[in-house]
């Protein structure tokens, strides 16, 4: 088992001193348990360089072996710990940061009522942070835009999803009246965060799904939606953002057609730990409230299309 999770630990640094910093132990130890496992097993398993190390493709086949080895462990671990304690524990989650606004506090409310045994540390920031925080272990799991395969990172895809229009209520447009994006000009706001919306609104930009007069990148959601509302400037956002800004008098919130964008959501942890049964349950109640707004977003879409 120690040779296994130095060579996954390996295998995912891409160098064996990040590996040694990661578990605590020293480079030289973990280089001579790596070389006896290459000749226990009569094959070379990494490529050496001077800039790190590569598993070849015997490595990358073992790998995956390893991880499958490592999360069957961690499973029997939780399910005795399950078994012995009930649902206690700690839940360290991360969420982006529309959804921990929209959508996850009414999944809090139940479940801190349910499990009053379970602690639960919540992160939110910026996607591109959430997912390495994820990757080193600093958080169970994270949920946000769909990102490419990642080694050491497993995910589950929970679903593609609308997107809404954003603006500040000087700009005239009318509350909830659908939109073609290449139909008016628009100033936008856009996340600067990789692993967000930005891509695929970029990707619009370029083949004139969406037609834009200026365009500004700002990391926090938070800013960008109070810049939004004190200007005519307008964000593409995912729906449960409209949703929860239909209050705000001083934006004002249209349903996307014609376009090709959404949002593609994940569940992200890492490939060698599953998920808690706490960390599990959390979820499931966060999914449950992610439906419910879907169901109230469609119905208020339709009763707007109707009236057009």
């Amino acid at each position: 088992m120690r040779q296994i999770r130095y060579f996954v630990a390996a295998c995912e640094e891409g160098s064996l001193t990040a590996a040694a910093v990661r578990l605590n132990c020293t480079a030289p130890g973990i280089s001579q348990q790596m070389s006896a496992l290459e000749a226990r097993l009569g094959t070379i398993l990494f490529e050496r360089t001077r800039r790190g190390v590569t598993p070849t493709a015997a490595g990358r086949r073992f790998y995956d072996r390893c991880l499958a080895v490592l999360k069957a462990v961690s499973e029997a671990e939780i399910e005795i710990e399950d078994y012995k304690a009930g649902l206690t524990g700690t839940i360290s989650a991360g969420f982006a940061p529309g959804i921990a606004k929209s959508i996850l506090p009414q999944a809090l409310v139940r479940f801190t009522r349910e499990f009053p045994q379970v602690d639960i540390e919540i992160a939110s920031g910026t996607a591109d942070t959430l997912v390495a925080a994820t990757f080193s272990g600093g958080l169970d799991f994270y949920v946000g835009q769909f990102v490419k395969p990642h080694v050491g990172l497993a995910s589950e895809h929970i679903g593609r999803y609308q997107i809404s229009l954003l603006t500040g209520s000087r700009r005239g447009f009318t509350q909830m009246k659908p939109i073609q994006l290449d139909s008016v000009p628009l100033k936008l706001f856009v996340p600067s965060a990789e692993n967000s919306l930005r891509p695929k609104i970029e990707d619009a930009i370029q083949c004139g799904e969406i037609v834009i007069e200026r365009r500004i990148l700002i990391d926090s959601l938070s800013a960008g939606l109070e810049f939004v509302s004190l200007s005519d400037w307008s964000g593409i956002l995912p729906y449960w953002i409209g949703l929860r800004e239909l209050g705000n008098d001083r934006i004002t919130v249209n349903p996307i057609v014609g376009s090709t964008l959404s949002v593609d959501l994940a569940l992200i942890y890492p490939a060698q730990r599953p998920l808690t049964r706490p960390a599990r349950v959390l979820y499931d109640y966060f999914y449950q409230e992610l439906q419910r707004s879907e169901e109230e977003w469609s119905r208020l879409c339709a009763s707007a299309l109707s009236a057009t």
